[in-house]
């Protein structure tokens, strides 16, 4: 740990569920991050204190406590918003209307069942794609209107 510079210690805002792929971090400053290298490591936690540290131009995020770091990246294109109506999750081409007036698509197949009435929406910009971020699930989004 001697090599990383610490930026900032921050909370995440709301439920940490670890490290995957493409993870979107949202910290109580207001920033938002995202998961730059694969890494799979599960830990829950609720509000967890984070160090944001920096080596050679890069970022890394680490939960308090813990020894696993992984490479992150911070996003500023993520809209904020809440589906306008039900969430039954995805089914390869779903569409979603936003309380916003914006209407996404799901535009790579993903099938997943989850319900929720007006749940919060996060749609982020990722390497030439968007992705749409509902109750824990994600799928790869395309703007329609």
């Amino acid at each position: 740990m001697s090599n990383y510079g610490l930026v900032k210690t921050v909370q995440i805002d709301g439920d940490f569920e670890g490290f995957d792929d493409e993870v979107l971090f949202k910290l109580m400053d207001g920033t938002y991050w995202i998961q730059d290298q694969y890494f799979y490591w599960y830990h829950y936690s609720y509000c967890p204190r984070v160090n944001i540290l920096r080596d050679n131009g890069r970022f890394y995020l680490q939960v308090e406590g813990q020894n696993q770091i992984v490479p992150i990246r911070q996003i500023f294109d993520v809209v904020e918003s809440q589906i306008n109506g039900e969430f039954k999750g995805w089914e390869g081409e779903t569409v979603y209307e936003l309380t916003n007036g914006q209407v996404w698509q799901q535009c790579t197949y993903n099938y997943e069942y989850t319900y929720s009435y007006m749940p919060e929406a996060l749609i982020y910009s990722v390497g030439g794609g968007y992705k749409m971020k509902v109750e824990g699930t994600s799928a790869d989004v395309r703007r329609v209107k």
